[in-house]
């Protein structure tokens, strides 16, 4: 979906450019898509390696435990 590819080159902007803004908003959207009940066709997508590997990245910067 849109929202995926959205966080998903987010992510890809952190990386290259180090804004601690764009990790925030790659990961927002697939935290909310979390709440969506399980079996919904989005919430799979949520649930990916890049979703984990943007929360871990993100508590290596900042140490917030929330993120792990």
């Amino acid at each position: 979906t849109s929202v995926h590819n959205l966080a998903f080159n987010l992510r890809d902007r952190f990386q290259q450019r180090g804004v601690p803004s764009d990790l925030d908003e790659s990961i927002e959207p697939k935290r909310a898509a979390l709440l969506r009940p399980p079996g919904h066709s989005l919430r799979s997508m949520s649930l990916d390696n890049k979703f984990a590997i943007s929360l871990q990245g993100r508590f290596k910067q900042r140490g917030v435990p929330s993120d792990l």
